[in-house]
């Protein structure tokens, strides 16, 4: 099973980007999607009370959520990544190559 990741990276004038691991799992590419999608439709961050949700699309596996809400608007890159190092996993590669 290819084991995969989803991060949200919270993007505040304030403050310098945090990245936040949302999701850890194992799963096949159509699995991985379709959880990254039903992430995306339901992550509200530090948001209260959403009242609008805008998502634009960079690629399958990399979109920007925007979510208005109480107290503020909050903008998060959402990224879904596949696991293909691990120094310690006999089935995959010491480096990338």
């Amino acid at each position: 099973m290819t084991k995969w990741i989803m991060t949200a990276t919270l993007f505040d004038i304030a403050y310098p980007p945090t990245l936040r691991i949302v999701a850890r799992f194992e799963g096949s590419d159509e699995e991985a999607r379709s959880r990254f999608r039903e992430v995306l439709n339901s992550y509200d961050g530090a948001a209260r009370k959403v009242t609008r949700r805008e998502v634009f699309k960079f690629s399958d596996s990399q979109y920007l959520l925007r979510i208005e809400g109480r107290p503020m608007e909050l903008e998060y890159m959402m990224q879904l990544g596949e696991l293909i190092v691990d120094t310690q996993d006999p089935e995959l590669p010491d480096s990338v190559v």
